[in-house]
């Protein structure tokens, strides 16, 4: 069309005429995008969240777990992944490598022995400890040196050194290691805090409470059969066999149904803030139809200089697609941004992930209402005759 840059800019003109009208008139469509942002970006954040956890216990591709449930449920005395276990589950084709896997939450039982009597004591990796409220901790460098320190916790203090333990030796399994700091953990009891290279060196043979066997296998698609063959040549001649037994656990099934209901949460409660957007919709309708009925005059002498209904029509049905376009570009950032916020208030409980999808999804919308809702009026002022405006 010949007359469309002109038409663009009577369209964009009005717009800028009438600022306070046209606020009014984005307001729903910010807020109804900005909650539908929001939401899906918080859900695709707790499904990321769940996939990474869940990829961490053997739901990646190409990964399974096999786990050792002992029968006291008090956990394995001894570790129930030897040397030998390993070496023959690498043995079952499909298996490409195995190792013991290590949680970082858990921690692996050992007995203190200073005193007459043992206390069983809970073990904790760690790079380094500076968060001590009695001594200095130990740092990166005692760690890459293996050095033999420990920080212990008040219980231990009292126990076994009545209060005075900084600079005092304490005995894991006959094996001395110097106190430099007091560091209490509020989920456990009778904990020590070990340097990981240390650890490794000196107390490699210890097991977590709840030990994990974790196997690379060569296809995917026959995990679940090679690791139930894993489980199944363990049970029969593992190390552990006569105090638990060997099972596998398919994560990635659960991980699948898990992902499942967070998409019917996240899209559920997006179409209920979905619904804001249609009320938005028919506001812009209403505004509309009030700069229909405002703007008689300006129709008139635009068709007494030949305008057609066309022009009117396409000028009508800009101007409520830029508003739409505007107002959902706008939701967009908000919905970013309070995602963000929430995010940054609880890094440790919530992510927040803005898929291109949101994006798409929010500008194509916001359009879509423009066309939609603004064709009603924009046809309705393009039928308006020159006589019947100046009846």
């Amino acid at each position: 069309m010949k007359n469309l840059p002109n038409i663009i800019s009577v369209s964009l003109k009005s717009i800028m005429k009438n600022k306070r009208r046209n606020i009014f008139t984005m307001i729903g469509i910010i807020i109804g995008i900005a909650a539908v942002i929001t939401i899906m970006s918080l859900g695709n954040g707790f499904k990321k969240t769940a996939a990474d956890e869940f990829a961490d216990t053997g739901a990646s591709k190409g990964q399974a777990m096999i786990s050792f449930m002992p029968e006291n449920m008090e956990g394995s005395k001894e570790n129930p992944f030897d040397k030998q276990d390993i070496e023959l589950v690498k043995q079952i084709d499909g298996v490409t490598d195995a190792k013991i896997k290590e949680d970082d939450s858990q921690s692996y039982g050992a007995k203190m022995t200073n005193s007459q009597k043992q206390y069983d004591i809970n073990i904790f990796k760690k790079d380094l400890v500076d968060n001590a409220s009695e001594g200095k901790g130990f740092t990166q460098s005692d760690n890459e040196l293996k050095e033999k320190v420990v920080t212990i916790d008040q219980t231990i203090a009292k126990k076994a050194f009545k209060g005075d333990a900084i600079g005092k030796t304490l005995f894991i399994d006959d094996q001395g290691f110097k106190i430099v700091g007091i560091v209490n953990n509020p989920m456990y009891e009778n904990t020590v805090n070990m340097p990981s290279e240390t650890f490794n060196r000196y107390m490699g043979d210890l097991s977590q409470e709840l030990p994990q066997l974790e196997l690379k296998v060569d296809n995917d698609d026959n995990k679940k059969e090679i690791a139930n063959k894993a489980a199944k040549l363990l049970n029969k001649r593992g190390s552990g066999m006569s105090e638990g037994s060997y099972q596998y656990s398919d994560m990635e099934e659960v991980m699948k149904s898990i992902t499942q209901v967070f998409d019917a949460i996240t899209y559920f409660v997006a179409a209920v803030a979905g619904i804001s957007l249609f009320i938005a919709g028919i506001g812009v309708m209403n505004i509309m139809y009030i700069s229909v009925a405002e703007r008689t005059e300006e129709i008139a002498i635009r068709r007494a200089f030949g305008a057609k209904g066309r022009d009117i029509e396409i000028q009508f049905l800009i101007e409520s697609i830029v508003l739409c376009l505007i107002g959902g570009i706008i939701g967009l950032i908000i919905g970013i941004l309070i995602s963000k916020l929430v995010e940054a208030v609880t890094p440790d409980m919530v992510q927040s992930v803005v898929s291109l999808g949101s994006i798409l999804l929010a500008v194509g919308v916001s359009t879509l209402i423009g066309i939609v809702f603004g064709w009603i009026l924009a046809r309705s002022a393009s039928k308006k005759e020159l006589i019947d405006i100046i009846k």
